[in-house]
Parts: C-alpha cells; structure tokens; sequence
C-alpha cells in the first residue's frame, strides 16, 4: 500500500510541475504575485519540511525541552526580518544576491550567488525522504534517497516558482492534516502530555532547560535559526514577488503563529516517541516510527503528509539557488545570453544542486548535522555584508568581499579540520568580522568610493 500511496502521490506532483511549466526566466525565478493567504502557505511549507519536524522529533527525544533552542531563534528572527522589510521592498531586484549586488557591485553578486549554493543544497531532506521511504517500502536507504532526489528535483526544474507555489499550497494542507491525524492517535493512545515516571521512560531531565545542552551548542543553533530568515535567499524571493510591504508583514507574522503551533506538537510527538521506543540506535526515525504505529488509514496519510513537508522545503531551496545562478552569475559572464538559454540553465542548476544534495545525504546520514553544515558556511560569510545593507551601515565594497571570503573559507576550513573544539559557525563569523574591520581601517583607493545605501 505505502508504494502504491508513494507513485500516486508522485505522479500528482509531476502533473503539478508540468502544468505550472516556467516559460520565461522571470516566471521560473518569481512566478505570479502572492497574496497574503498564499505567501503564508508557502512561508510556513518552504521552512518546516521534514528536516524541522523530524529533526525537531528526534532532537526532542535526545534533549527533551532543550529544543526550544532550536525553535525560539527562529521566530525571533523572523520578527526582526519584519523590521527590515521597508528596505527590502524598495530593491527592485528579484534575489538576495541581486539584492546584495545593488551594494556591493555585480561581482558580488556573482559571489553570494555561488555561495548561495551552500543554502540551497537540502541534504537533510533527501536523508529524512530517503529514511522514511526505505522504512514505508522494500528500499534500501541508499537507493531510497536516490529515488527522493529524483522525485524532489524533476517538477521544481519544470516548473520554477510557479510550480513551487502551487505545490507549497497543497502540501502545507497535508503537512497540517498529517499533524492533526498524529495528534488524534496520540491522544487516543494516551501518549500526549510531558509529566514523566518511573514507566514512561521519560528522564526527569528532558523538563529542564539547559540540562542536554552547553553553551556553545545553544549559542550555534540560536545564531544559526535567529539569522536563517535574514539571510534567506527563498525568503526574499517571496518578498520580492509579493503584492506590497505590509502582505508580506502579515504573512510572516501568521506563519510564526503557525509554526508555535506545529512545534507544540513536533514537542509532544518527541515524548510520545520516547515513552513508546526507547533506546533507539537513529533517534531521527523516532517520528517515523510514530506514524508506523497508527492504523492502515492513518499511515497512508502519515505517509502523504510527511512526503508534501520534504518537497515543500527541496523545491523552494533549489529554485532559489539555480535561479541565482543562472540570473547573477552566468548572466554576468555572458551578458549576451539569451532568457530562453538562462532558463534552460536554471533546469541545469536545479538538476546539479539536486545531486550535489544527493552526495552529500550519503556522506552525513544525519538531519541535524547536515542541515547545520550547509547553514554554517553560508551565514560565515554573506551575514555581515546582509546586516550591513540592511541596516544602512556604510561597508566600503573590498570589506564585503573580504568579510565574504574571510568567512566561508575560515569556517569551510575550521569543519574539516577541527583543530578545537570550538564551533566553525563562530570561527567564521569571528573572521569575517575581523576582515571588515580591518578593510574599513586599512587606507586606499576604496576610501572615496560611494559607501551609502543605494536608498
């Protein structure tokens, strides 16, 4: 049943992708203008995929409360986001790195687009999509993730924007009928609630904040999750194609009600897992094997809800990043290029993100780990130069470039390495700061060059 549930729901989403067909390049990077109904859809299913509600499962029965630490940032960030919107809304460009490049010059466009591909690579979906189809079917894992990556990859390729718009309706429909079902047989079951004893094989330390956790680890996923909504380029792009300022104000403030929600229920299904399976070897299936536990029914919409929270995520992540590539990277090398081939470029892109995403989830195996990889590198390097544009603080063009280097190369450099332990995140970060400061302070050429907001 679970493989006839998979192919249809897989053929839908193709069908989904072929009528949404992108047929110019700015379709295929914004698609139709979003209403305020339709941006809260597609803001709450492009950010809580499968690697939120099953990492925040899994990270729940490892920690217990302390994953609040992997959530309040989050919400925080995107309320500070709204205080930035004035000036997002004022670019009339159509990507982050567009965006940047109004700043900092094309070349730094060029730059954050290749650095974008970081952001833009989903590993941590093709691990959960790969896990959960192996365990629903006879496929191994390896094969699993490669048949998701297939799945994932082809609609968002055909259909761009628009496509990824139309899918995000329908799956935050099934991602929130798919809770709602969990949380029926939950209660039912009488597994809801967080009080632990002696039987439910709840520790007593699972109700106390910063018992799992030290401060390092909470300091890297509250800088990792505060700036994700500052520094996402699929985020913009919504901005962007919104009809106004304030449609895009109350859509995020709507989808951080929503996702206080959802998390409310990742927390209970994260006890309720640990009461029913304790010691599990892969904590990261312990929401899978919740939905493995309900009746035929409810595992068939268990099973269609949690494929619509992967896709969700994918198809917005690797449109924004092939679209950034094709429009400020490969245009600015070949100015002359027409939109018929840039579009066909971005198909390209969508295709090479989807197999580097793919090599990648073989390698970590692991949600977490691997969501936090691709995030760290990207906020070492572009958050500096992005905070600095926002907030209209004057960076002199050569500091962007050095912050951006300083810190992707550092943090790349200190995850492979490991020298201490002390996080790459912060590594980065720290150096990118010190090149700015020291490019603002250094004399030259780049000391009488236009520094202001382009405002």
């Amino acid at each position: 049943m679970a493989e006839a549930v998979f192919l249809i729901y897989v053929a839908t989403v193709m069908v989904m992708g072929v009528k949404a067909k992108a047929k110019t390049l700015e379709t295929f990077i914004l698609g139709d203008v979003l209403d305020t109904k339709t941006m809260v859809a597609t803001i709450v299913s492009t950010f809580y995929g499968a690697s939120a509600i099953l990492g925040g499962v899994s990270l729940t029965y490892q920690l217990g409360l302390d994953v609040i630490w992997f959530m309040v940032p989050f919400y925080l960030g995107n309320v500070a986001i709204i205080l930035l919107l004035k000036r997002i809304a004022s670019s009339e460009r159509c990507t982050l790195p567009g965006f940047l490049g109004d700043f900092y010059g094309n070349g730094f466009a060029v730059a954050s687009s290749m650095l974008l591909v970081t952001l833009c690579l989903v590993p941590e979906e093709i691990i959960a999509g790969g896990k959960i189809l192996s365990l629903f079917t006879s496929m191994p894992v390896e094969a699993a993730m490669g048949a998701m990556t297939f799945v994932l990859v082809v609609p968002v390729a055909i259909g761009g924007m628009k496509a990824d718009v139309i899918t995000d309706i329908a799956q935050f429909a099934l991602m929130l009928i798919m809770l709602g079902v969990m949380v029926l047989f939950l209660g039912h079951t009488g597994r809801l609630g967080l009080q632990p004893d002696l039987d439910s094989g709840v520790p007593p330390g699972h109700l106390t904040l910063c018992s799992s956790l030290s401060l390092q680890e909470i300091a890297v996923f509250f800088v990792s999750f505060f700036f994700l909504p500052i520094t996402s380029a699929p985020l913009y792009l919504r901005f962007f194609a919104s009809e106004s300022e304030a449609c895009s104000r109350k859509s995020v403030l709507s989808s951080v009600a929503i996702w206080m929600v959802v998390d409310a229920i990742i927390v209970l299904c994260g006890f309720a897992a640990l009461r029913m399976f304790p010691n599990l070897d892969d904590p990261d299936m312990s929401f899978v094997l919740l939905g493995m536990a309900m009746p035929p029914v409810g595992r068939g919409v268990f099973t269609i809800g949690l494929l619509a929270a992967i896709m969700s995520t994918v198809n917005s992540f690797l449109q924004s990043g092939a679209s950034s590539l094709a429009h400020d990277a490969f245009r600015h090398f070949m100015p002359g290029t027409s939109d018929r081939r840039l579009l066909a470029l971005s198909r390209v892109f969508v295709i090479v993100l989807g197999l580097l995403s793919l090599a990648l989830a073989l390698w970590f195996q692991m949600i977490v780990p691997a969501l936090l990889f691709t995030l760290s590198m990207w906020t070492a390097g572009v958050l500096v130069p992005t905070l600095a544009a926002l907030s209209g603080v004057r960076l002199r063009k050569r500091s962007a470039w050095a912050s951006l280097a300083a810190g992707t190369l550092s943090c790349l450099a200190w995850q492979m390495a490991q020298p201490f332990q002390v996080d790459a995140l912060f590594v980065g970060l720290g150096c990118s700061v010190l090149a700015a400061l020291i490019s603002e302070v250094l004399p030259g050429r780049a000391q009488g060059a236009q520094r202001t907001a382009p405002w």
